[in-house]
């Protein structure tokens, strides 16, 4: 019995840990446009893209 409940609270932890990742992972997302070190910040992702894809 014991066993299990150590499985599982393996488990519990891994999920909590990529919880986390994911979380932290949206918040960057969401604040990088405030964080940019790019010059260009006014640009649009679209724009952006194009520059990187060297279109």
């Amino acid at each position: 019995m014991n066993d299990e409940k150590e499985k599982y609270s393996l488990i519990d932890w891994i999920g909590s840990a990529i919880g986390f990742i994911v979380i932290g992972f949206i918040i960057f997302i969401l604040i990088w446009p405030l964080i940019d070190p790019t010059p260009n910040k006014s640009s649009s992702l679209k724009e952006n893209i194009h520059q990187a894809t060297g279109q």
